[in-house]
């Protein structure tokens, strides 16, 4: 919703609607192939395990992406197939590697790529599909990408107590401080490409300064231990944050 603004679409219900549910499926399903192995055998033998709500909200989900798929279409979904593989392939080992089978989320650096790519996919190409010849598009799509490798270091330094240290997550390589670092370049990264999209609007770079500001500050007071609210909370109400900016500014 945030591209449809930046570049004065309005609010798009079906495409809305569409990236709500189906990104409360695709966690859904990533949580499933998290907890067991690989195996129709053990989903359908950890779904019987939960809940009816998580259950409830699985079945949700999916209807609301059929739903609103269907009304989209197919010719305007084709742009995601790139990000469902993506996402299918976070969860499930699609490739063998030295004889070991791999997922996206067991390798660190391509986790985050995956993640960054798939997010800038999702709320930028995709609501967008009909103007990708423009270059503010492209220009916001990789604005986009930054933002969300700087804001997704937070929950690397929240998990590197428990993380294994297999994982080699960016913190764990180059320590807290200097994964700041590359996250607050990233950033700085994200604020300049907001100086590159035409016509320059007062309020998209007000916004944008404000989302700049307010990720550096929770990057650099991320810590280890802190309440749990502080990622799962805050640094998650990030694009929430700058969607309600977008309709002050309006």
């Amino acid at each position: 919703m945030v591209s449809m603004y930046n570049n004065g679409e309005g609010f798009i219900a079906y495409s809305s609607y569409y990236i709500f549910f189906s990104t409360v499926l695709a966690y859904h399903f990533i949580r499933v192939f998290e907890s067991c192995e690989c195996t129709f055998k053990a989903v359908f033998a950890y779904l019987k395990k939960q809940p009816i709500e998580v259950l409830s909200i699985g079945v949700i989900a999916f209807l609301g992406t059929s739903f609103f798929g269907y009304k989209i279409g197919f010719n305007a979904l084709w742009i995601l197939i790139p990000s469902a593989f993506l996402t299918f392939w976070y969860a499930v080992p699609l490739f063998k590697y030295k004889g070991e089978k791999i997922s996206l989320r067991n390798y660190p650096t391509a986790k985050m790529l995956s993640i960054a790519l798939v997010w800038a996919m999702v709320t930028v190409l995709f609501p967008m599909q009909d103007y990708l010849s423009e270059t503010r598009i492209w220009i916001e799509f990789v604005q986009r990408f930054f933002l969300i490798i700087a804001v997704a270091i937070p929950f690397d330094i929240r998990d590197l107590n428990k993380d294994e240290s297999h994982l080699k997550t960016l913190p764990q390589q180059i320590g807290i401080s200097k994964a700041k670092k590359v996250g607050v370049q990233f950033l700085v990264l994200f604020f300049i490409f907001s100086f590159l999209k035409f016509p320059l609007t007062a309020n998209t770079v007000v916004t944008e300064l404000i989302i700049f500001i307010l990720s550096l500050l929770l990057l650099v007071k991320t810590k280890p231990i802190q309440s749990k609210y502080y990622t799962a909370f805050w640094v998650e109400s990030i694009p929430i944050i700058w969607w309600l900016l977008l309709l002050n500014f309006r």
